[in-house]
């Protein structure tokens, strides 16, 4: 906790887990990088991904980890798939 009494964004991240949607748009690719560069010790991030013109969510996750500032990050990431 800060000086001020006001908690910082990864003190307040820790250990929690948390449920996306829209993930795989533009303002949700960016917000998983930045929680999981700023915040390594969140538990879990779930992200509900849906078929989309034609591409299954598996296609989607793997076109988003594709993109150049994603780098890096993929090796600590696990993946579950299911309904």
């Amino acid at each position: 906790m800060s000086d001020n009494g006001k908690i910082s964004i990864p003190e307040y991240f820790r250990g929690k887990k948390i449920f996306m949607t829209g993930g795989c748009g533009f303002i949700g690719k960016v917000l998983i990088e930045l929680l999981l560069r700023l915040c390594p010790d969140i538990s879990l991030i779930y992200v509900l991904v849906r078929n989309k013109r034609g591409h299954t969510p598996e296609e989607r996750i793997k076109e988003m980890l594709d993109l150049p500032f994603n780098e890096g990050l993929e090796k600590n990431l696990h993946f579950k798939y299911g309904i």
